[in-house]
């Protein structure tokens, strides 16, 4: 490219005119530097008025200085004035600087104005005053940009930087008329760059205000300082610890807040000197506000977040981003964002993760509609809106002017006049008021509708659905193209839509299936329209039941529901399985039910094909409710069930069949086969009201009734209706024999009649085999049961003719004596009195109260008993014997004694037979006071008192005081048996005493006892009979388990044995003789049945100083044997004078072993002054007879030598008697005998054994 030489002349020409120019300032500044550095910068000072009066032009103001110096700050000369005054327009002192210092700028030179780079004022106090005419001054001198006199302002606009540090500032506002606020550490820097001003400013406010220092940056951007217009720019500010109710006192606030603090940083954006943006970052504690005259404070513990303010091309727009709130004693919630535009046109609010719930508290603080306010408090908005976007035309939003973009999770809301309502209600919604779109994704999602449903709010654990709406006619159509569902009562899927028309229920057409339904959860679906009481039996009723195939139809016009004219449908048909339903209360239940259930138009009817009552098969069983609408409506039930009688027992009891059989029920069980047929007719607003009618049919039934005998091949029909029985010709097989039995309600009350046979056989396994055994043949009987309100009454007649009977006296019958009985049983009071009559024998009246507890009642002897005034069982009358023995043998085992509380007795019998022996002529008196039941006893053999005190704390004593008591002789083997029954274990603890004691006319002295009942039996503490002759005593047991028995240890001393055996029958068999025996013995039965026939057991005995008296044949038996009065004349000596005539001795001892009434003993010793005695062998105490091996010794005294003297001379004499002295045991051994005693104790059969023979069978093991 070539260049033309025209353009390379203009370049020449131009580069030698900057040469110039440059050349040219160069030595205007040079001559500017030197002429500051060598002549106005020494001579500064003399020009003081010079300075002033060109700071007065250049500020536009007048001022004055008071002293005025420079020097050289590197390429720049720098002024110190002091003491400048500036002056407000009217010529007063305004402003008043200290020192200022001014660093000087060579552009003053172009611009010809004094600029500098730098202006320094330290310690500056000065005031801030906003004039009543809204004007702002700094020291008396406006500073409005705007204003054509502000060239100060100008000026200082266009200086490099301006620092003003350490000034102290007061705020003066005449505007809000409020006191001075001062402000200190004022730092202020003011930066400007050719367009672009910067201010920066930190100040300290009072403590009370602010807790840290005030911070404020702003920077613009001005074309021309003049025009307010051109300035662009933003403001930021800081504040920390502000309170608002101290700024209020300069600041105009909205609303003027009562408390609150927090820190601000705000900024404001200006473009072309207009306000565009408005920013805030906040975190206020505390706030408290009235934001209306009428309402309440709003009180918030926390508000953090930013909020922006700015205008649009057509409107304003403000967004709140991260906001958090806190109410009082509430956490900080979760931030959000909120955003509000507008325009003259229409409205927008925009949201973001916005929880709608805890705001319902702030409302009544919060100015708006009060309308709006109300139904913002009703609906209770709840859930969160994840994003939001709302439109709308015009002034308010409505139905047909709006617009939605919204995604929403947790939404609720609540019911508010008859609307629905929602909760954890998740989705998306997009449309306008034309149309839209909707999904729903939903998870333990509840809905309340109360314009449909009694139990309005419905919970769904899942809701999936799909759908759409669009405008009509008539209002908007709802579409639901499918919807996919599941809670704890049902899931399954649905579809349909539904026209919502202003002031209109609506028209739908909705179609749904049941994969799973809960049957007890039936009445909560039940719409409005179904009356309250068929709600109500669906809740009380379905008990249980389930159904996986239930089908739904709704369709037409809602107004028309439940569509009965053939305008729309209406219908639930369900397969119902296991279910469960209590029909009517106090009626049994019906399990089982396999059923089909039909909701169709105003019609329930539920018709199974198995169900079951109590285990009873039921079949073609119907439910039907004619009206579902109808205010009085009617459950209609019928069926027919067989099963076996224990399930109809229970249905009887639990039904008011059991009231029209009043109880008989109760009790009752059985087996077989037996059949209902059962209708109902149940109004459900009175159940009580419920009409019935049934049959009861047996076929061949056992029937066990408590505590009765139980009816065998029970055939016959009872007919029964919700009034009464009847019954004909029930058959049965009672107490072994027939029995017809007849039934009717009259009056209220239901009458049974019955008649049969009764046999002894057929009463023994009622009664027992105690007393069934001891009775024979078989009787005829008659009886009338009327079942009334107050109770039974019950009689039965018989003149037992036929039954024998052997019990104890007085009942012992022959089958053809007659002996009338009477049993009657009638209600009294709060109880019931029975009576029993057995002729003019025995009588009986008693009385029995809740729970069929013995209150008072009497047992007579010899007539009719009569009902006595006070509680207890008396026993009263006389009679010729009474078998108490027997009769205690009756009582079932473990009968409670204290059981009947026994008030009185007064009886009197000629024979009384007690354990096995009879006492005659017997008289009771007794009665029960203070704990204590105290009885008079005589008789022929025993006179005395008994006191009895029943167990309590401490167990049951009977005490016995006797003068005389006499045991008579047993009674004979069968009448003891009959008496043996009576254990050990039944005594109470004993205590007796009795003066003059008798064992079968024996007199044994004085009687001691004491006894107490164990597990094991009845323990004998002690027992002590006490005589003149003799002291015995023993202690033992009583054993009552197994074979009765007794065991004793046993300790008898005599005195004077002659006198004891005389005592016991043995007069003249024994002289004088002192005893002791001591040892253990067992027998058979009581203490008082000793007998030596079950006698065991090992005695020692030792008997001294007596004398065997010559016993006569027959008497003392065994003593006579032991005497040996039957030993035969020994060969050379003649044993006539030891034995014959009574022996004489000095000891007898012996140790004694007992078996079975057998005695063994093999050291039976005798010794006396003329012979030793040993025995050994036995002795049969029952068999009377003898086995003894006895041995006699004889002594050989000194007066056989001294008659051997006589004879033979003096000195034979004393040679014999030598002799006996040296040799006396083996003489006495020589002359000894042995003999073998055997045979019957009468006549023993004696047999003097050889010497030779007797060692051999000495030696004999």
């Amino acid at each position: 490219m070539t260049v033309s030489p025209a353009f390379l002349s203009f370049l020449r020409r131009a580069t030698r005119w900057l040469a110039a120019l440059a050349a040219l300032a160069t030595l205007v500044f040079v001559t500017a530097a030197a002429l500051m550095f060598f002549w106005v910068l020494p001579n500064i000072a003399d020009h003081r008025e010079t300075v002033a009066n060109l700071m007065s032009r250049a500020l536009g103001q007048r001022v004055t200085l008071e002293a005025v110096s420079g020097e050289w700050q590197q390429a720049h000369p720098e002024f110190r004035l002091q003491g400048v005054h500036l002056h407000d327009p009217q010529g007063r002192p305004a402003l008043y600087l200290p020192e200022l210092k001014a660093t000087f700028a060579w552009r003053s030179l172009l611009f010809l104005e004094p600029r500098f780079n730098h202006i320094e004022l330290q310690g500056l106090s000065t005031e801030v005053r906003r004039a009543r005419d809204g004007h702002f001054y700094v020291g008396g001198i406006p500073v409005n940009p705007s204003a054509p006199d502000s060239k100060f302002t100008n000026w200082l606009l266009r200086q490099r930087e301006v620092h003003v540090g350490n000034g102290t500032l007061a705020w003066l506002d005449e505007v809000r008329n409020a006191p001075p606020l001062e402000l200190t550490a004022v730092d202020f820097k003011l930066t400007n760059v050719f367009r672009s001003h910067r201010l920066q400013l930190s100040a300290f406010a009072p403590v009370s205000l602010l807790a840290r220092p005030l911070m404020i940056d702003a920077q613009f951007n001005a074309r021309n300082v003049d025009d307010i217009k051109t300035w662009t720019g933003t403001v930021k500010s800081a504040v920390a610890g502000l309170s608002f109710p101290r700024l209020t006192t300069w600041l105009e606030l909205p609303h003027q807040p009562r408390q609150g603090s927090g820190g601000l940083h705000l900024r404001f954006d200006v473009v072309q000197g207009a306000l565009a943006r408005v920013g805030a970052d906040f975190d206020l504690r505390s706030i408290e506000a009235r934001l209306g005259e009428d309402l309440p404070a709003l009180r918030l513990a926390q508000v953090e977040g930013n909020a922006v303010w700015q205008r649009t091309e057509d409107g304003q727009r403000v967004t709140f981003e991260n906001l958090k709130v806190a109410r009082p004693g509430s956490p900080l919630g979760a931030p959000f964002n909120m955003g509000l535009a507008w325009n003259a046109k229409s409205h927008e609010i925009t949201a973001q993760a916005f929880s709608l719930g805890g705001w319902e508290s702030l409302l009544p603080s919060l100015p708006m509609d009060a309308a709006l306010r109300t139904r913002l408090q009703a609906l209770q908005p709840q859930g969160r809106l994840d994003t939001l976007r709302f439109q709308w035309t015009g002034a308010e939003p409505g139905i047909d002017n709006f617009s939605i973009a919204a995604r929403f999770s947790g939404l609720g809301v609540a019911a508010v006049e008859e609307g629905p309502g929602f909760a954890n209600f998740s989705g998306r919604i997009d449309g306008d008021a034309h149309a839209g779109v909707f999904d729903i994704d939903s998870k333990q999602m509840e809905m309340n509708l109360p314009n449909l449903f009694r139990e309005p709010l419905v919970g769904l654990d899942t809701l999936l659905a799909h759908g759409r709406w669009q405008k009509t006619t008539r209002g908007r159509l709802f579409i639901l193209e499918d919807a996919v569902f599941a809670n704890g009562d049902a899931a399954g899927s649905a579809s349909g839509r539904y026209e919502l028309i202003p002031g209109h229920p609506g028209i739908i057409d909705l179609g749904a299936k049941l994969t799973r339904a809960d049957g007890k959860a039936v009445y909560r679906y039940l719409p409005k329209s179904i009356g309250d009481r068929t709600v109500e039996w669906a809740r009380k009723s379905v008990i249980a039941g389930y159904s996986d195939n239930v089908k739904l139809i709704l369709r037409g016009d809602l107004t028309q529901f439940p569509f009965l004219k053939g305008d729309g449908a209406f219908s639930v048909d369900a397969r119902i399985k296991d279910g469960v339903i209590d029909y009517v209360e106090g009626w049994p239940r019906i399990d089982g039910i396999q059923a089909d259930m039909l909701f169709k138009g105003k019609v329930m009817e539920v018709s199974s094909d198995q169900a079951s009552i109590y285990g009873a098969a039921l079949s073609s069983v119907k439910a039907v409710i004619p009206d579902l609408l109808h205010h009085e409506e009617q459950l209609v039930v019928a069926g027919e069930a067989n099963g076996p009688v224990q399930d109809f027992i229970r249905f009887a009891n639990f039904s008011p069949v059991g009231d029209r059989l009043r109880g008989v029920t109760d009790a009752l069980d059985g087996n077989g086969p037996m059949r209902l047929a059962l209708q109902m007719q149940i109004p459900l607003q009175h159940a009580e009201n419920a009409t019935v009618a049934g049959r009861l049919s047996f076929q061949g039934n056992t029937l066990f009734p408590a505590g009765q005998p139980r009816l065998e091949q029970v055939r016959g029909d009872i007919d029964f209706t919700h009034d009464g029985l009847t019954a004909r010709n029930i058959t049965a097989q009672f107490l072994g024999g027939p029995l017809r039995v007849d039934a009717s309600t009259r009056e209220g009350r239901v009458q049974i009649l019955t008649q049969g046979r009764a046999m002894a056989a057929g009463i023994t396994p009622w009664l027992g085999a105690k007393w069934g055994d001891r009775l024979t043949g078989q009787t005829s009987w008659q009886g009338q049961i009327d079942l009334e309100p107050e109770g039974e009454r019950v009689r039965i007649v018989s003149d037992l003719v036929g039954l024998g009977s052997s019990l104890p006296a007085p009942l012992a019958k022959a089958a053809a004596q007659a002996l009338p009985l009477l049993v009657t049983s009638q209600p009294q009071g709060d109880g019931q009195q029975h009576e029993v009559r057995l002729g003019k024998t025995v009588g009986a009246v008693w009385r029995s109260v809740a729970g069929g507890r013995f209150n008072r009642g009497e047992v007579r002897f010899g007539g009719p008993a009569v009902m006595p005034g006070e509680p207890g069982l008396r026993l009263v009358g006389s009679g010729r014997g009474l078998d108490l023995s027997g009769w205690l043998a009756m009582l079932p085992e473990g009968e409670d004694q204290d059981a009947l509380s026994l008030s009185s007795i007064e009886l009197g019998f000629d024979t009384f037979d007690l354990l096995g022996r009879r006492y005659e002529d017997i008289r009771l008196q007794g009665r029960f006071r203070n704990g204590l039941f105290r009885t008079q006893v005589s008789g022929r053999d025993l006179k005395g008192v008994l006191t009895y005190r029943p167990a309590g704390n401490q167990p049951a004593r009977v005490s016995a005081q006797f003068k005389q008591f006499t045991i008579p002789d047993r009674l004979s083997a069968v009448e003891e048996a009959e008496a043996s029954s009576l254990k050990a274990s039944d005594f109470p603890l004993l205590d007796v005493t009795v003066e003059d004691f008798r064992l079968q006319g024996t007199p044994m002295g004085q009687l001691k006892a004491v006894a107490h009942s164990s597990a094991q039996g009845l323990v004998i503490d002690s027992l002590q009979l006490t005589h003149a002759d003799s002291l015995f005593s023993m202690s033992g047991l009583w054993r009552a388990s197994g074979m009765s028995e007794t065991r004793a240890d046993l300790n008898l001393s005599v005195i004077d044995a002659g006198k004891f055996l005389a005592r016991f029958g043995f007069p003249d068999t024994l002289k004088r003789g002192s005893a002791e025996l001591r040892g253990n013995a067992t027998w058979e039965g009581a203490p008082a049945d000793f007998s030596v026939r079950t006698l065991a057991g090992q005695l020692e005995f030792r008997v001294r100083d007596g004398q065997f008296l010559k016993v006569e044949p027959g008497a003392g038996k065994l003593l006579g044997v032991l005497s040996l009065q039957s030993l035969p004349r020994r060969l050379s000596f003649d044993f006539r004078d030891i034995f014959n005539q009574g022996y004489a001795f000095d000891d007898i001892s012996s140790t004694l072993r007992i078996a079975r009434g057998v005695v063994y003993s093999d050291d039976f010793k005798m010794r006396g002054p003329s012979a030793k005695v040993n025995m050994s062998g036995l002795a049969d105490l029952n068999q009377e007879t003898v086995q003894l091996r006895v041995k006699v010794i004889p002594k050989v005294s000194e007066g056989v030598a001294v008659a051997g003297a006589i004879i033979a001379g003096p000195l034979a004499g004393v040679g014999a008697l030598a002799a006996q002295k040296l040799l006396r045991d083996p003489i006495e051994e020589a002359i000894s005998q042995e003999y073998m005693v055997t045979g019957p104790w009468l006549a023993p059969d004696v047999k003097r054994l050889s010497k030779a023979k007797a060692e051999v069978q000495a030696s004999e093991p």
